[in-house]
C-alpha cells in the first residue's frame, strides 16, 4: 500500500511549533466514498469512479492549528463484509474516526449506528468520533434527512458535517474539526499514553515519543 505525505506550511512563514500526531480511521459501508474523502484531503482530487479498496491504504496529511502542526496518519479501510473482521486492527489505538455514510442511501446511514457502536464498546476510551454524510452534491436524490443524522450525533457526542468529495464540501472543515477537537480532549482527560497523539521533536517526524502533545 502507498504512503503519500503533504506537509502544510504556514501562510506568515513563522517558526513551526508542536507537531502532534493522530492515528485517523475511517469506516462505512462499501461505496460511501472513504477513498474519494481521503483522496480530495491529501492531494484535492476527486475520481469519479474510485476502485474498491483491498484491505485498508494508508496516507499522511497535516493541518496547522495556531503554534500546533497536527499530522493525521489516515487509515482508509475497505468497507466489503468479508474485510470487517480486520477493522479492529486498524481502530485499535486510533484517536480519531470518521464514520461515513451516503445520504442517498439509508441502509449505509444504519451501518454507520453500527461502526459508530462498536468504536463505543472496543476503540479507545477517548476517540473522537466524527460521522459524515459523504455525496451531498446528490441531495436531490437525499434518504437520510439531515436534522435524523444531527440528531443521531447529538444523542451520541459524534461531531456530524454533510459532505461532497465530489464538491470538496466541508472535507477539509471535517478533519479540522477533529484536530481542534483532540488536543483539548487530551487536556481535559488525561487519557493514557495509548490513546494519546505523540508529540514530536521539531524536524524529527520519525520521532516516537509518547505522552501529551498540546498544552
Amino acid at each position: 500500500m502507498a504512503t503519500r505525505t503533504q506537509t502544510a506550511q504556514r501562510p506568515n512563514g513563522s517558526a513551526q511549533g508542536k507537531i502532534c500526531q493522530f492515528k485517523l480511521v475511517l469506516l462505512g459501508e462499501s461505496a460511501v466514498g472513504k477513498s474519494s474523502l481521503v483522496l480530495r484531503f491529501v492531494k484535492g482530487q476527486f475520481h469519479e469512479y474510485q476502485e474498491s479498496t483491498i484491505g485498508a491504504a494508508f496516507l499522511t496529511q497535516t493541518v496547522c492549528l495556531d503554534d500546533t502542526t497536527v499530522k493525521f496518519e489516515i487509515w482508509d479501510t475497505a468497507g466489503q463484509e468479508r474485510y470487517h473482521s480486520l477493522a479492529p486492527m486498524y481502530y485499535r489505538g486510533a484517536q480519531a474516526a470518521i464514520v461515513v455514510y451516503d445520504i442517498t442511501n439509508q441502509d449505509t446511514f444504519g451501518r454507520a449506528k453500527t461502526w459508530v457502536k462498536e468504536l463505543q464498546r472496543q476503540a479507545s476510551p477517548n476517540i473522537v468520533i466524527a460521522l459524515a454524510g459523504n455525496k451531498q452534491d446528490l441531495a436531490n436524490k437525499r434518504m437520510v434527512e439531515f436534522e435524523e443524522a444531527q440528531n443521531y450525533a447529538d444523542e451520541n457526542t459524534l461531531l456530524f458535517m454533510e459532505t461532497s468529495a465530489k464538491t470538496a464540501m466541508n472535507v477539509n472543515d471535517i478533519f479540522l474539526a477533529i484536530a481542534k477537537k483532540l488536543p483539548r480532549n487530551e487536556q481535559a482527560s488525561g487519557a493514557s499514553a495509548s490513546g494519546q497523539g505523540r508529540r514530536l521533536a521539531e524536524g524529527d517526524t520519525g520521532a516516537r515519543a509518547a505522552g501529551s502533545c498540546c498544552k
